[in-house]
């Protein structure tokens, strides 16, 4: 990952959160999306608290997990596990050495949009999210934006490279958001996703005795699907960027096992990583969907995540996920 340093304050002294970045002089789109920023400054400022947990404002209920302290290290541990998984790659799309523009959707906390731009100096990196909770110091080719990416897309000017990782969960309409993306690339340009898909695996029997954490994965998939935004959607991507004109498209996907029971290092490595996130993913997409989709009890939610926590850390249980890496092109002319 990279090393970030602090940079000069940007204009102005304001949170990148509520500035867009570099853009051409009266362009009239980006004024909108400039007024409607200022418009929802009041609101992306202040945040809803439940449950000892801190919740987006802006489009409130839209997202369903926290954006607190405890989130934001689990994002950037996720960042770091799926570079291990992919060698040190910040992506897997072949976009070129100098790509120009660059939009990261659902940034979080920004660390995939800052360490892009600091490996790509020549791009403007925009990362957009529902939460203003990136940092005020970033490269100088960064910026961040509170902005909703499920609402219809105002850019002027495409891009180069649209990324989207952890997008599960997230979206009301997959197709509509890879229409968005397409008609938002350059000629040429590039969408890739990187995302979980929740259903648990074992090559052995072994992963037949973690009753509760299957029952804790199936639950929260159901959950997700009756919210309207469903966890498993990343098998269908592939073929949806198809459909929506993409060409070259290419999946590739890996094996991220749940503990450090494996043989080989480096999976012993990923799988010591992965079990403390995957304790943070369960500590924090439990109380929103079981609570206020399901109508669980706060006490009753507590009792079944201590026992899925103790499925989770048995040695003798060898469990995986599956991580999706999937990229396409936009067509030249």
């Amino acid at each position: 990952m990279g090393d970030h340093q602090p940079q000069e304050p940007t204009e102005g002294g304001q949170p990148r959160a509520t500035q867009a970045g570099p853009q051409e002089p009266n362009d009239p789109v980006e004024v909108d999306r400039g007024f409607q920023q200022l418009f929802v400054i009041f609101e992306v400022q202040h945040f809803q608290l439940q449950n000892g947990r801190r919740y987006h404002a802006f489009r409130e209920g839209a997202y369903l997990v926290p954006n607190d302290d405890e989130e934001q290290d689990r994002m950037d541990l996720a960042h770091h596990i799926y570079r291990l998984l992919i060698g040190g790659k910040l992506h897997l799309a072949p976009i070129g050495e100098n790509p120009q523009r660059v939009l990261d959707l659902g940034t979080g906390t920004g660390i995939w949009a800052m360490d892009f731009a600091d490996e790509y100096p020549s791009a403007d990196v925009r990362g957009t999210d529902l939460s203003p909770i990136q940092p005020k110091w970033t490269p100088p080719n960064c910026s961040f934006e509170v902005d909703d990416f499920e609402a219809d897309w105002l850019y002027h000017r495409p891009f180069d490279f649209i990324h989207g990782r952890e997008l599960e969960g997230c979206l009301s309409n997959d197709k509509k958001l890879f229409k968005q993306a397409f008609k938002h690339l350059s000629p040429g340009g590039y969408i890739e996703l990187q995302a979980a898909y929740p259903p648990l695996k074992s090559d052995d029997d072994t992963g037949d005795k973690a009753t509760d954490f299957h029952k804790w994965v199936n639950t929260i998939c159901d959950a997700s699907a009756k919210f309207g935004k469903p966890l498993t959607g990343a098998p269908e991507w592939r073929a949806m960027l198809e459909e929506v004109g993409f060409v070259d498209v290419q999946q590739q996907i890996r094996k991220v096992p749940m503990g450090p029971w494996p043989k080989d290092p480096k999976l012993k490595e990923i799988g010591k990583f992965q079990a403390v996130q995957e304790a943070q993913v369960i500590d924090s997409y439990t109380p929103g969907l079981f609570g206020r989709v399901l109508g669980w009890s706060e006490e009753e939610i507590q009792v079944f995540v201590a026992k899925v926590k103790r499925d989770l850390k048995d040695p003798n249980i060898h469990l995986y996920q599956q991580l999706y890496f999937i990229w396409g092109r936009k067509p030249e002319g």
